[in-house]
């Protein structure tokens, strides 16, 4: 449909206005000055607790706005800004604390070394203290005097698992809030960032946010303490029009107890600490290599050897990253910059590219630090964002379908530009989008596809590296780890990341464009197209040794990193003790209505939950936390899982906490080679499809969850509970955990627990359960 110039503005001041007045309602809700009730009787709100398709309310009601615009939002001001025209930013590599042992109590606690003032960390919370001295002002919240100091949930429930075996060493003391003013922005000709319109993460206690996000470097036999200290507002409302004050760090996906986690319903509050337990634990270190005998099981101990650790090293992880996971706000909060990278590095992953001892990869990195090196392998945080005409950060709380932006960002800045030298480089690609997802293909200037090299999907080393024209889709919170050659390019010549993938909503992907209609801008979606620019230069910076300059011309800055033939083994798939299938649908039939009857945690009274989970073929059910939807009976027993995609007109990136699935197959659409048997923990489902996985739990027990990745489907209730038992003849567990423990009910004042629902579809030991349930669609 063709629009004059004056029909395109009418169409978008209409789209703002709806997008105003849909603001001003979440103003007045989170404020109490209107009910959601009222809103029922009024119309803004359907019967399904959808909102109405109203005029005035709605981007896509009336004339559907503006069909060239996707994103069901007015287009966001440029500035006139043009693609790369800023240097890409590194992620902030944030620099550990020592952690010194002390024996309190006949535990074990640790001083912060060069912290002086900040509480010691330890195996149960401080609100243990709190409660147990009846309030004693020593451990109350000093920002708001009252509540806990920390966050974390009190007694033995939410105790540090197996604390003194993988007792922390190092600390990352971190703050999540508002940057200080005019300090923050995604191009530097567009305008900074107002108050909370941005939460992110700066070093120390109470501290202002920065960008880009930060990147903390980790090593397999160093355990560490994240410290998150809550600086965002003390008023809800005050919250820059979306995101929660209540927040939590999710590690994803960290083999890690469920205390640390970040999923387990314990948010905390503005002023509040929470210790998150860190391990490095490598999985199976209860069932395979015990005695810690495999070097290739092992991290880097900084002097060029190795330490060794327990478990498979087909296990090992190295490209994570962390987020907020706060229920009904995990899209908003991580939007908002609650996000960022972690590489864990190992004996065969070791960050060091000339470091030849029979173990290490010496996969493109650098030299100058024994492990870590980073000058040649890049971390690459992908997302997608929106402004209003002002040019500030806007997200649409009443889209529950999904959130797409019309700006791609890397590492939080608008289509930069990143400088390389003619060798071989690594990128960690992350997709941090919300609900957009990208296919992506490297081209030369002249518009040829560049080839890649995939070692790594999910974190997870293949057991192959595998060339490829383009990647595979990468749906919200996967990764990908490439290796890229420049060495056949010349000084001045640029390169490009595209992205293949059209969204018209935020249901799913529209279509995969050809490379050349993608060139060519044969689509309405603003985020196709040229997302990064490659500039190709003989010098570069080092960030591992500052004020050292790599030259080309030079022998000893030469390129001698490595892309072996085989990276690690293969996980073999076995005869599994129980399948179970895991449906993602909508239309719970636990959703609510104008009551909210049977929501926990409280739901906001904003939002709506069209979406829900289905196992083994019973109800559908939507988010509740106090409601265990499948139960894990005991550690090391083989389980296969049918994900599935239960309804059409909509896709669901699929999540695993905790533990990593091998994929055995999917229906729909054929398998990517890099995808085949290799260990994840996000799959993306497509359209009416299937994956099938192997899961095998171990060492940890708790309250774990698996939901749909498209966050905003995730906060619209898409996300059940599971909870693993641990074993009791096994004295390193924790004997708290071989039975299910109460559900943490967190207020400002402080935390209490209800005891939990276990539903009979997932629960093992209920006489109605079925181990071999056939796949339901």
């Amino acid at each position: 449909m063709y629009l004059s110039k004056n029909e395109s503005r009418a169409r978008i001041r209409e789209a703002q206005n709806a997008r105003n007045n849909r603001a001003e309602i979440v103003k007045a809700l989170s404020t109490g000055q209107v009910t959601r009730r009222e809103l029922f009787k009024w119309g803004i709100f359907t019967s399904a607790g959808t909102l109405a398709m109203v005029n005035g309310l709605s981007p896509y009601a009336h004339s559907q706005i503006l069909p060239s615009i996707p994103t069901g939002t007015p287009p966001s001001p440029l500035f006139g800004v043009q693609p790369f025209t800023q240097r890409m930013p590194r992620l902030n590599d944030v620099k550990p604390h020592d952690l010194k042992r002390v024996t309190m109590n006949g535990e074990s606690w640790l001083e912060w070394q060069d912290l002086p003032n900040e509480p010691y960390s330890k195996r149960t919370s401080w609100h243990t203290e709190f409660s147990a001295s009846g309030g004693n002002p020593m451990y109350t919240n000093p920002l708001t005097g009252r509540g806990p100091m920390e966050g974390r949930p009190p007694g033995e429930y939410f105790a540090h698992q197996r604390w003194e075996e993988y007792l922390p060493q190092k600390g990352f003391c971190m703050s999540l809030g508002c940057p200080e003013d005019n300090s923050v922005g995604f191009h530097p000709d567009m305008p900074y960032q107002a108050d909370n319109k941005i939460w992110s993460f700066g070093p120390g206690r109470l501290s202002a946010g920065v960008l880009p996000p930060p990147l903390l470097k980790m090593r397999y036999g160093e355990p560490v303490i994240f410290r998150h200290y809550n600086n965002t507002s003390l008023d809800k409302a005050d919250n820059g029009g979306f995101g929660s004050i209540s927040q939590t760090t999710h590690n994803h996906n960290g083999h890690n107890a469920s205390t640390s986690d970040g999923a387990s319903n314990a948010h905390f509050y503005p002023g509040q600490f929470y210790d998150y337990h860190w391990s490095t634990t490598l999985a199976r270190a209860d069932m395979i290599n015990t005695m810690a005998a495999d070097p290739r099981a092992s991290g880097p101990d900084g002097n060029g050897g190795l330490i060794n650790v327990p478990g498979d090293f087909r296990e090992l992880q190295g490209t994570l990253w962390f987020h907020d996971h706060r229920f009904f706000y995990t899209a908003e909060n991580a939007y908002k910059g609650h996000v960022g990278m972690m590489n864990y590095y190992s004996g065969p992953d070791r960050g060091n590219e000339r470091l030849n001892d029979g173990v290490n990869l010496q996969l493109p990195s650098g030299w100058h630090l024994d492990w870590g090196n980073t000058d040649f392998d890049v971390n690459l945080m992908i997302s997608d964002g929106a402004t209003d005409p002002d040019g500030q950060y806007f997200f649409d709380i009443f889209d529950t379908e999904g959130f797409l932006g019309d700006m791609v960002f890397v590492n939080f800045a608008y289509r930069p530009f990143f400088e390389v030298m003619p060798r071989k480089f690594r990128f960690r690609l992350l997709c941090a989008s919300m609900s957009r997802w990208y296919e992506l293909a490297l081209i030369n200037s002249a518009g040829r596809i560049v080839p890649m090299t995939v070692i790594s999907n999910d974190g997870n080393l293949l057991p192959r590296p595998i060339a490829v024209n383009k990647l595979d889709v990468l749906s919200s919170g996967e990764r990908v780890d490439v290796i890229v050659d420049f060495s056949s390019f010349l000084p001045g010549e640029r390169l490009y990341l595209v992205n293949l993938l059209e969204f018209e909503n935020g249901r799913g992907p529209k279509d995969k464009l050809s490379l050349k209609d993608a060139l060519q801008g044969k689509t309405a979606d603003p985020a196709v197209g040229r997302i990064l620019e490659f500039r190709v230069q003989s010098t570069m910076q080092s960030v591992d040794l500052p004020g050292y300059t790599y030259d080309m011309a030079r022998a000893r800055d030469r390129d001698r990193s490595k892309v072996k033939a085989r990276l690690t083994q293969q996980i073999p798939v076995v005869e599994p003790v129980r399948e179970r299938v895991i449906e993602f649908k909508r239309g719970a039939n636990d959703a609510r209505d104008d009551t909210l009857s049977g929501c926990f945690p409280d739901c906001p009274m904003e939002r709506e939950t069209p979406w829900g989970i289905r196992i083994n073929g019973e109800d559908t059910h939507s988010l509740n936390a106090n409601r265990i939807s499948m139960l894990v009976p005991r550690p090391g027993e083989v389980e296969h899982w049918t994900l599935v995609n239960g309804g059409g007109g909509w896709d669901h990136p699929a999540h695993l906490h905790f533990e990593e699935g091998v994929t055995i197959s999917r229906t729909g659409f054929a398998m990517g080679a890099t995808e085949r048997l290799a260990r994840k923990d996000v799959w993306w489902l497509g359209e009416g499809g299937s994956v099938k996985i192997q899961v095998r739990f171990g060492e940890y027990g708790g309250a774990y969850v698996t939901h749909c990745h498209n966050t905003v489907h995730e906060d619209a209730a898409m996300l059940i509970r599971y909870d693993v038992l641990t074993d009791p003849n096994n004295p390193k567990n924790s004997q708290t955990h071989v039975q299910v423990i109460p559900t943490p009910n967190p207020t400002p004042d402080g935390v209490t627990y209800v005891m939990p629902e276990i539903m009979p579809e997932g629960n093992p030991f209920h006489r109605s359960f079925n181990p071999f349930p056939k796949t339901s669609t």
